[in-house]
């Protein structure tokens, strides 16, 4: 996600202790022998959100029908549309809103340098989380080389700016990107919100800066994808973003809509390209910014624009996994979209997972989707998809018939 100087978003702090030994990496998505096919349930993977004594956890909620063939009976509907979120909480203890949250069933929890104070502290913070969840729990950060927007700096190795890996070798910056996946997954965290696909103008001083990896599409594109198997190797599942590029705005999207001028042909040979490379090396999890892309849809920001989830990332560019939102309370959208019904749109858009930066939005949008499936402006077919490809990304397989 992109920062601002807010406390939700304080990508600063000082340098923390280190984390412990890291766990010798292996591929996230390969396949563990140990699963049990005939339980529903599944041994835990490295680099997957099971943990131990977890992945057999019976559901409290009553199943929703119909059930098909080799498919687990799905959770009720206000679980799925739990599961759709990915939340930020207070504290760096276990504590009554946090514990609430994952109670609730929400899918993931996204941690903030207000979380933070050491790595066992993390460390216990993350366990205990996990420990409640009735469905593995995903945790997520944003951990992006060099120093802007790094909430473990201090914890997490530090590396150079992606605009300096940009000019190492491939396998240089995918050592890079597998030590972080190494340390995030050390500490219990499954999911890093990077790397960054943004292609940068000419100039540097915009609002990612060198948060990109270049400004030439190509530069940008391998060492992206070079940090993304990094992390991957490292056991982080890495998100790409902010589609379908950001790098060549001005205006900061926490506080106002940006608007991207480029043509369909400009938007092709240039913002596409470094998320093309990644979808085609792979990629699981892409992050759609608030932007206003013009060529695409000149109306409605990307995160709620079926022509730009649907049409541009899923269909034109052949992306199937997760599409994930940026904060919803960022100005670009809070702005002009009540919270509950921004999210609502997102999910008839495509997008599959809902960042809310804060938690006590929770229950009003839950409460709002519900209210919006009732009455049919969002369909259970359309919540059930969103729900699966999050289960897929946490690389849970209780559903993977469905």
């Amino acid at each position: 996600m992109l920062v601002l100087t807010q406390a939700a978003c304080d990508p600063g702090g000082s340098p923390r202790d280190q984390a412990g030994a890291h766990p010798t990496s292996t591929n996230p998505t390969s396949a563990d022998p140990r699963a049990n096919p005939t339980s529903g349930c599944e041994a835990p993977r490295r680099g997957s959100v099971a943990e131990p004594g977890e992945g057999c956890a019976p559901l409290s909620t009553a199943p929703a029908s119909p059930q098909e063939r080799g498919c687990a009976a799905l959770p009720s509907l206000r679980t799925q549309l739990a599961q759709l979120l990915l939340v930020g909480f207070p504290g760096t203890r276990p504590g009554v809103v946090s514990r609430r949250l994952v109670d609730r069933g929400v899918g993931g929890l996204l941690l903030f340098r207000g979380n933070v104070a050491s790595a066992g502290q993390v460390r216990a913070l993350v366990a205990d989380l996990k420990g409640r969840a009735e469905i593995p729990l995903e945790v997520a950060v944003d951990q992006e080389p060099g120093t802007r927007v790094a909430r473990l700096a201090g914890i997490v190795r530090a590396t150079p700016s992606a605009r300096q890996l940009g000019r190492l070798p491939a396998d240089r910056v995918e050592r890079y990107g597998q030590a972080i996946g190494r340390d995030l997954a050390a500490l219990g965290i499954t999911a890093d919100l990077a790397p960054v696909l943004d292609v940068t103008g000419a100039r540097w001083d915009g609002i990612i800066g060198d948060r990109s990896f270049g400004a030439d599409p190509a530069t940008a594109g391998r060492a992206a994808v070079a940090f993304m198997r990094g992390l991957s190797a490292g056991g982080a599942a890495p998100v790409g973003k902010h589609f379908p590029g950001h790098g060549a705005t001005t205006v900061d999207s926490h506080r106002r809509l940006p608007v991207v001028e480029a043509s369909m042909a400009r938007l092709n040979a240039r913002d596409l390209v470094p998320f093309r490379a990644a979808i085609h090396s792979g990629l699981d999890a892409v992050m759609v910014g608030h932007l206003l892309v013009r060529a695409v849809d000149p109306r409605t920001p990307a995160t709620l624009s079926p022509a730009v989830v649907g049409g541009l990332l899923r269909e034109r560019m052949g992306f199937g996994g997760l599409a994930v939102s940026d904060a919803l309370e960022m100005g670009a959208i809070a702005g002009t979209v009540p919270l509950p019904v921004a999210a609502e749109r997102a999910v008839a858009a495509g997008v599959d997972q809902l960042v809310l930066s804060g938690h006590t939005a929770v229950p009003a949008v839950l409460g709002h989707l519900e209210r919006a499936v009732a009455a049919g402006r969002l369909s259970k077919a359309r919540v059930r998809e969103a729900f699966l490809r999050v289960q897929r990304f946490k690389r849970v397989d209780r559903w993977a018939g469905c």
